[in-house]
């Protein structure tokens, strides 16, 4: 999977102490997906579509789970399914780095920006998806979740896409 700006992002995550880059869909970072659900669901509704409507355009909840690992939340208690799930998408910073230098085009390295910063160890998540999706609203229940510059809580070593001073 290439990155491409705005479709296949880069997220980074912070688990168990463990900081990891992965390359992914954007899709699956809409962390709470039973509340993006009823969400489409009343987005429906107030269209005047029917229930039916909703049910053979989007599929019922379990249909639209198995878009993403059949994770209704992820959330600290998941976050250990979810990633394993995620594996072949994990990516080094270092390798980043090297795409990040070797960029040719200013959209092959806005596409090499991260995205998103998901801390599971302290329920914290930050978008800066740079188009309107309002990601920071599909946080789950009780984390911080903002659209909002996350590059304080990057390990230094990982900042692959800032040059030094």
């Amino acid at each position: 999977m290439e990155p491409k700006y705005a479709e296949n992002i880069i997220a980074g995550v912070l688990f168990k102490k463990k900081f990891q880059w992965y390359l992914t869909d954007k899709s699956i970072w809409k962390l709470d997906y039973r509340r993006l659900y009823d969400d489409w669901h009343l987005t429906y509704q107030n269209r005047g579509k029917s229930d039916l409507d909703f049910v053979r355009e989007v599929g019922s909840f379990g249909e639209f789970l198995s878009t993403r690992f059949r994770i209704p939340v992820v959330d600290r208690d998941t976050a250990k399914d979810f990633l394993k799930q995620l594996r072949d998408n994990a990516i080094s910073g270092g390798e980043l780095a090297y795409q990040f230098i070797r960029a040719e085009h200013e959209e092959q390295r806005r596409a090499l920006v991260p995205v998103f910063f998901v801390d599971f160890d302290n329920k914290r998540f930050f978008s800066q998806f740079p188009e309107k999706d309002n990601f920071e609203q599909y946080a789950p229940e009780g984390w911080q979740s903002a659209y909002a510059d996350f590059t304080a809580y990057i390990p230094a070593a990982e900042r692959y896409w800032i040059e030094p001073v």
